[in-house]
């Protein structure tokens, strides 16, 4: 059956976030507009505004002019938003799911099971897409014409070589590093990988379960969260596999160096310019910090204490029972955004550990745009800053993609709230389905469901 519908652990959220909204709390005042997409239209629609549609979107990433870039899952197509929220169909068809190559509405992505999943884009704008379901790494040019850069649809394995002689099985996420080299969480092989420019692939490392969070940082070092090992691992661009932080299969709470620390269930995770790594400790309901050395720190947060209070370090809360905090992102001052999906909120830590509430009225879900605890998210999971500071986040529940300026503004980009569906479109004309995750790849960046850019 086709996946247009969350799995079992989404649909377990979903009902928790709704649990979550008979409780409410204040938050700081920010200011809230609905860029584009009415409430609870769904469709395929594209167009500008409330008129488009999405059907499932997962991944989200930004090029440096400020486009969007949406692997809408559920319809089987990549989609492109430009900063003044006017959805089109950069390639595949809507509900035509395949491995085809060719230009624009000829190329398709996914199976009968489901489409694509992670999206990043490099400097030239060339955008690089996990065709999840086709084990396949795909390659989509500005001018739209698609091809695959490696691995063979219908064919999962754990194979290097290069172009369709690799073998991938259940790519979920994609990052870039400045060379153009792309990494690839190979969820279902345990594997990380890389594939050059020219699709030629290698295995950097195997043995981490289920890896979910990825970033990339300066040096091309890559940083994996490995959600049921409760570690973090390093791999470098030469292969060497370090556990930077964690013990494989001991969950706990403890700070620490190295393998004295410990983590439950560990999913976003993103890095900063000095190379510390942020961890949405999920399970544990807290935002870890790892130094490069390995020193692991609670950055905020109690651990196995959900709630939403702001505060300094360990009296803030975050999460909802079974529904901790998600997506992670980093800007250059060292200020981290939390997706706080549990409370459908917004969160910002400094660095020195005070953690406010930037938007969102705390287990209050809905799809108001307003003026701080006025505008209203519903399970927000991915994040992704640019470089003025902006905050893009993927409002999975409502199939929308909101916008947070530096100066507090919030707008719904595009989508319509409570409207999945596949119509391009300016903001609300578009549609999405379920979107979960959000990329900035101006730079090296995450590529979990839950992205930075710094």
């Amino acid at each position: 059956m086709k996946r247009t519908t969350p799995n079992l652990l989404e649909g377990l959220l979903l009902g928790i976030l709704a649990l979550a909204a008979m409780t409410q709390a204040a938050a700081q005042e920010y200011t809230f507009t609905t860029l584009a997409g009415p409430a609870e239209s769904p469709g395929a629609i594209d167009g500008q505004g409330p008129e488009a549609r999405f059907n499932l979107p997962f991944g989200l990433a930004a090029d440096k002019a400020g486009n969007l870039y949406v692997a809408d899952s559920g319809n089987d197509t990549i989609r492109k938003v430009t900063a003044d929220g006017l959805v089109s169909t950069l390639a595949g068809l809507e509900g035509s799911p395949g491995s085809a190559d060719g230009q624009g509405f000829a190329a398709r992505f996914g199976d009968a099971a489901g489409g694509p999943d992670g999206v990043a884009v490099d400097s030239a704008g060339n955008v690089y897409v996990a065709d999840t379901d086709n084990c396949t790494i795909r390659k989509v040019p500005p001018g739209g014409l698609v091809s695959t850069l490696a691995g063979l649809a219908g064919n999962p394995g754990l194979v290097d070589g290069t172009g369709n002689a690799a073998r991938f099985n259940y790519p979920r996420g994609v990052a870039i590093d400045s060379a153009g080299n792309v990494y690839v969480a190979d969820s279902s092989n345990g594997a990380i990988r890389k594939v050059t420019p020219g699709g030629v692939v290698t295995t950097l490392a195997t043995g981490l379960n289920w890896p979910e969070g990825v970033a990339v940082d300066n040096e091309a070092n890559v940083y994996v969260a490995a959600r049921v090992d409760c570690t973090i691992a390093k791999v470098t661009p030469a292969g060497v596999v370090t556990t930077l932080a964690g013990q494989a299969g001991s969950s706990g709470s403890a700070d620490g160096m190295g393998s004295a620390a410990r983590f439950y269930g560990p999913s976003g995770v993103a890095v900063d310019s000095a190379g510390n790594v942020y961890v949405a400790d999920t399970s544990n309901y807290t935002i870890r910090k790892v130094t490069p050395a390995g020193t692991v720190t609670t950055l905020a947060g109690l651990a196995g204490a959900c709630g939403n209070t702001d505060g300094v370090g360990s009296a803030a809360r975050f999460g909802y029972p079974l529904a901790g905090p998600a997506g992670v992102a980093v800007d250059g001052a060292g200020n981290v955004y939390v997706a706080d999906s549990g409370n459908s909120t917004i969160r910002k830590v400094t660095p020195a550990g005070v953690v406010t509430t930037l938007a969102g009225l705390p287990g209050s879900a809905g799809a108001l745009d307003g003026t701080g605890s006025a505008a209203q998210f519903y399970g927000p999971m991915g994040l992704a800053i640019d470089a003025a500071n902006g905050v893009y986040v993927t409002d999975a529940f409502n199939n929308t993609i909101r916008k947070v300026s530096a100066a507090g503004v919030v707008t719904t980009l595009a989508g319509l709230a409570g409207s999945p569906g596949n119509a391009d479109g300016p903001g609300s004309a578009a549609r999405f389905f379920y979107p979960v995750a959000s990329r900035w790849t101006r730079r090296p960046t995450s590529m979990s469901p839950t992205r930075s850019i710094t």
